[in-house]
């Protein structure tokens, strides 16, 4: 009813948006275009893992093809912006971690406003991360990493999912916090840089639990801590980094979902339940469970209030680093 009372004088606009509440989110069928969740980072990452997991959960809930749409590259900006200026019909959907609002202060020109061009649907959860070393190092914890970083001053490196991703600001604050250089290697995906952890050319790197725990299990990763204040289900055995030597460290990756700003509120509501319902059904908790996360659904109101200000957190933060990105 307040679609219809809101659309009286926008009747092309409205139409549509009124044709895409009823058909692309399942009323019906056989209308329906797929959903598509443009993930900014490669398959085979931890939030490329999580994407498919949540988009079977809408998939079943909808009776509807959704699909997961890997566009990896520059930290994460080349899929944000290809979603900013998408068509605003709920049928292309960012999913993305906190680099989203990491990148305008990284980036000189990521491609895309955080604040003007994406729309924010939910917050999605929130996880751990997990630093992870080649098994045949030296470096058996994260004391005797910061010890002989010390030693060999610029001789140890750390690879990341991209250039201004988490993982890249979280290894950063830890070189900081030690007082250490690990010289960067970036990569375009957890996978990337774990095959080359895995051969040894890199020593270590911060990685998402899902993408780096069937290594850590099998032996062909060596896990040095968590980046969270606690440990988690899934690496019980692993302390946190701030109790294995680096007090006061905490990092923690958060993900959410955005469409393109000019999307219509009744659109962004309807997609909003869609979404928290799919993520609270029992498919989805287990497998964060399992894998170091926890889900965090939110109004799009509570999103967008959270994402001000986490876009002003990591202003900051990125200023006390000096880290930009040409």
């Amino acid at each position: 009813m307040a679609l219809i009372q809101g659309c009286i004088g926008r009747t092309i606009a409205c139409a549509f948006a009124m044709s895409f509440a009823a058909a692309t989110l399942g009323a019906d069928e056989s209308a329906s275009k797929p959903i598509r969740f443009v993930v900014p980072l490669a398959a085979g990452s931890s939030i490329d893992a999580r994407a498919r997991v949540i988009a079977h959960a809408l998939g079943v809930r909808l009776k509807q093809q959704v699909i997961v749409d890997n566009k990896p590259g520059a930290g994460g900006t080349i899929g944000a912006a290809y979603v900013a200026k998408a068509p605003p019909d709920g049928s292309t959907l960012l999913f993305i971690n906190d680099s989203v609002v990491i990148n305008a202060h990284v980036y000189r020109d990521p491609g895309y406003d955080v604040l003007k061009d994406l729309a924010p649907i939910t917050q999605a959860y929130v996880a751990a991360m997990v630093l992870v070393a080649y098994p045949g190092a030296k470096t058996t914890s994260v004391k005797e990493l910061i010890a002989q970083a010390r030693k060999e001053p610029e001789g140890l490196t750390y690879g990341s999912s991209g250039n201004g991703g988490l993982p890249h600001l979280a290894m950063e604050t830890f070189n900081r916090a030690a007082g250490i250089r690990l010289v960067h290697i970036p990569y375009k995906g957890d996978s990337q840089a774990l095959a080359d952890i895995m051969a040894g050319r890199v020593t270590v790197m911060v990685s998402g639990i899902p993408a780096a725990l069937p290594q850590i299990r099998s032996g062909n990763l060596r896990a040095l801590g968590v980046t969270t204040a606690q440990r988690v289900r899934a690496l019980a055995d692993v302390p946190t980094i701030a109790e294995a030597g680096l007090s006061g460290y905490e990092m923690y990756a958060w993900t959410g979902f955005f469409a393109p700003a000019r999307t219509p509120p009744a659109i962004i509501e309807r997609l909003n339940r869609e979404l928290t319902a799919s993520l609270r059904s029992e498919e989805v908790k287990a497998h964060l469970e399992a894998t170091g996360g926890q889900i965090a659904p939110s109004s799009p109101a509570q999103f967008a209030e959270f994402v001000q200000s986490e876009w002003k957190r990591y202003g900051k933060l990125v200023s006390d680093l000096q880290l930009k990105i040409d």
